[in-house]
């Protein structure tokens, strides 16, 4: 077999299954992820003995969903198949014993593909940014169970937020594992038809090409109250801001109902409008973890007041709060409304160009990329977002809303 990889791609063959545990590639179309996948897999299949490799999706209907068809065609471009390979079934057989096979994980709800998984030493996780955070945790440790066992994926990114971006791109990442994004300038073989098409999306949109091309963030859902546009022009805007800008500092904090984060998030008057300062969510691993995490805020903020959801734990949140030591002012608010309904005059602000990010916020922009005037689109909670939507309300919403209802009352007199 003579295998010459692409440059990029190299770090998938360089050195022998086992020195890793994760090989990953995320990008934009054109890149040849799947390609080179395919043929690095059949590189460590053929030197191997007895290798079991499974590529693997969130969901299979059948084989014709899978990369049968790929793997099909480049041992016949090696001139494996037939000779080293034969097709049994869907799955391709080696002389050496080796097999590659190709499975769904998830099956009338529930993970019977995971049997398969049992005793594989190469597990590939195509279309990864489909892959719930319930598939990794049966999937994780099901396939590394050898000492050459790694778990390679590859996807095109949608959102910060999405589990397998949390996993190899988040605050918190595995160990020996090796990860790249790699898009079509770094491909030698990018057709020229798909680069026409890539620049006349480059024409259209802007920001939507960028998620497509060059594998960033989706800019947002569709009707999201939210934009791409104005999130990055908050940033560029906001980068800058020095302490003596901002005046009154508030932390707003969405307390978990379900065990997950919660979220964490400072903001500060600036101008006519307001600056996020910090997100500093954390996972709801004990109260007074992640209250001592809000007291912290707000000392190093010299937080004006914390303002903080009060519909799961009622009184007892500003009971923990104090317990983790903070010392300013709680404003406690009831979730009365929906989501969407509490967000939409935060969002508002965002389009009058009134709010600023002193930094990007890469995973709580993602939840407000998913909030529509339906609701929020995502899977978890949106910790983060209603920590900010707490936190603006209070320094920008509530008081206008106060003044009107005073020159309301004024006229009527």
């Amino acid at each position: 077999m003579i295998y010459d990889p692409i440059p990029a791609f190299r770090y998938l063959t360089d050195r022998p299954l086992g020195s890793y545990t994760f090989r990953a590639a995320h990008g934009g179309r054109g890149s040849a992820k799947s390609w080179s996948v395919v043929d690095a897999a059949i590189f460590h299949t053929v030197t191997t003995v007895r290798l079991r490799v499974v590529f693997l999706r969130e969901v299979m209907a059948n084989l014709k969903e899978s990369s049968l068809e790929l793997v099909r065609t480049r041992l016949q471009h090696f001139g494996l198949l037939g000779t080293y390979f034969r097709e049994v079934d869907g799955t391709f057989v080696g002389l050496g014993g080796q097999k590659i096979m190709f499975i769904g994980l998830w099956k009338g709800g529930k993970p019977e593909g995971i049997k398969s998984l049992e005793g594989a030493g190469l597990t590939i996780l195509e279309e990864a940014q489909e892959v719930k955070q319930a598939s990794l945790d049966v999937l994780i440790p099901t396939v590394l169970r050898t000492v050459i066992s790694e778990l390679w994926a590859i996807w095109n990114p949608r959102l910060a937020t999405d589990p397998i971006d949390l996993f190899f791109r988040g605050p918190v990442k595995p160990k020996r594992a090796i990860v790249r994004k790699i898009n079509f300038d770094q491909n030698p073989f990018f057709p020229d038809a798909l680069r026409e098409l890539m620049e006349l999306d480059f024409l259209k949109d802007k920001l939507r090409a960028a998620w497509i091309w060059l594998g960033a963030y989706m800019p947002s859902v569709q009707g999201a109250i939210w934009n791409r546009e104005a999130l990055d022009e908050a940033w560029r805007e906001g980068r800058n801001a020095s302490e003596g800008d901002w005046g009154r500092v508030v932390v707003g904090v969405d307390p978990s109902g379900g065990g997950d984060d919660v979220g964490i998030v400072v903001a500060a008057e600036y101008g006519d409008g307001a600056i996020i300062l910090e997100d500093a969510t954390c996972p709801a691993t004990s109260p007074m973890a992640w209250a001592t995490a809000v007291a912290k805020c707000v000392d190093r903020w010299k937080a004006d007041c914390v303002v903080a959801e009060k519909n799961f734990g009622g009184d007892m949140v500003e009971s923990t709060l104090r317990a983790g030591g903070v010392k300013a002012r709680v404003v406690m608010v009831s979730a009365s409304r929906g989501k969407q309904v509490r967000a939409e005059p935060v969002a508002a602000l965002y389009d009058q160009k009134r709010i600023r990010h002193r930094e990007q916020f890469p995973l709580m922009e993602a939840e407000m990329l998913m909030t529509t005037p339906a609701g929020y689109q995502g899977d978890l909670s949106p910790n983060r977002m209603d920590a900010l939507v707490w936190a603006v309300t209070n320094l920008k919403v509530e008081p206008q809303s106060t003044v009107a209802m005073f020159l309301k009352s004024r006229h009527r007199g």
